[in-house]
């Protein structure tokens, strides 16, 4: 189909280019495919043929070829004076057919460079007057897709204390933050004019800081875990516990092609940690103790989540820990909850 078309055009352009020379004994110029298929270009005289120099040839057959595509039926451009000017010479179009789908690439020169633009035809109809209706539909694009980081605060959504106090371990609301380092592609599963959903897979380093209300810190001994008093000369400025995490997520994601909202992204996410460890410090710029365990914190995290998209304004996010953070009778009972945006 590709090779017929371009031979077509070039057929045409040589043919017009000569018009003159075909056209003394003549009206009609003839264009012979193989031994079955022959285009035949007909004028009341030479001067007809001659004006085909001012159209762009190309734009005429791709229009051509696209209503074919979806017409049984004969296909007729009608060219006017009105509609006449889209075929002037100053656009060229590449067509190419994949999955029932037409795609075009129209160059179009403008005052600083030539770009290129891609749009995918879906449907082309003939309205009555010959001319071609096209309908367009954008390609599909993730809003998720790329590197990103996301930055927010994490707390407990849920909090049984067991055999602890509960405000041994209580979090500084704006000081427990959340970090991810995530890089994410997107395939596509639908496309339409308004809205597009695909199916988005992440992976992502992300960090629990865990800052603790108080003078308090973690001690693990064989059987549990302990939220003693932090045993400094001077004044807790900081104490904290830290868990890094490598994390694969799916997400189903609606991208919304107009309006205030971009996208809405849902869906799983599973990490498997990678180190963890408690930090004390005495003052602001003081000397600080640096502890690495396990604390008895469970190796996997998994949960729901969800990012919302709002056009100029930075993303939201939002993940939900269906695990516990501590391992079960090991600490106390606690699931995580990290929120924030996405820069």
């Amino acid at each position: 189909m590709k090779k017929s078309i371009v031979t077509f055009v070039l057929a045409i352009i040589a043919f017009v280019a000569q018009a003159e020379k075909y056209t003394q004994k003549g009206d009609s110029l003839i264009v012979q495919f193989g031994n079955n298929t022959r285009l035949i270009i007909q004028a009341k005289d030479k001067e007809g043929i001659q004006s085909l120099r001012q159209y762009d040839l190309n734009k005429i057959v791709r229009d051509m070829g696209a209503a074919l595509d979806s017409s049984s039926k004969e296909t007729y451009i009608y060219i006017n004076e009105q509609n006449g000017r889209k075929y002037l010479k100053d656009t060229v179009l590449v067509i190419s057919r994949k999955d029932g789908e037409v795609k075009i690439t129209i160059n179009e020169p403008s005052q600083n460079s030539s770009e290129s633009k891609e749009r995918e035809i879906k449907r082309s109809n003939n309205n009555d007057d010959g001319t071609v209706t096209r309908n367009v539909t954008r390609r599909y694009k993730s809003p998720r897709n790329g590197f990103d980081v996301l930055v927010g605060l994490n707390t407990y959504a849920k909090n049984t204390p067991l055999t602890y106090q509960e405000s041994d371990y209580d979090l500084l609301p704006w000081g427990s933050r959340f970090v991810s380092l995530s890089w994410v592609r997107g395939a596509a599963i639908s496309r339409g004019r308004d809205a597009s959903l695909g199916l988005d897979l992440g992976i992502d380093v992300s960090w629990y800081n865990m800052m603790f209300d108080g003078n308090n810190t973690v001690q693990k001994d064989s059987r549990a875990i302990s939220f003693p008093a932090a045993s400094t000369s001077g004044d807790v400025y900081k104490s904290k516990l830290t868990s890094a995490y490598l994390n694969l997520s799916l997400m189903p994601t609606l991208a919304i092609h107009h309006g205030p909202i971009s996208y809405l992204s849902v869906g799983m996410y599973g990490g498997y940690r990678l180190d963890s460890y408690t930090k004390v410090q005495e003052a602001r710029k003081g000397h600080s103790d640096r502890s690495h365990s396990n604390f008895h914190l469970n190796d996997f995290r998994y949960g729901i989540g969800a990012e919302l998209g709002i056009r100029h304004f930075p993303d939201l996010f939002m993940q939900y820990d269906l695990g516990e953070l501590y391992q079960t009778a090991k600490g106390p009972a606690v699931r995580m909850i990290s929120f924030g945006i996405r820069l």
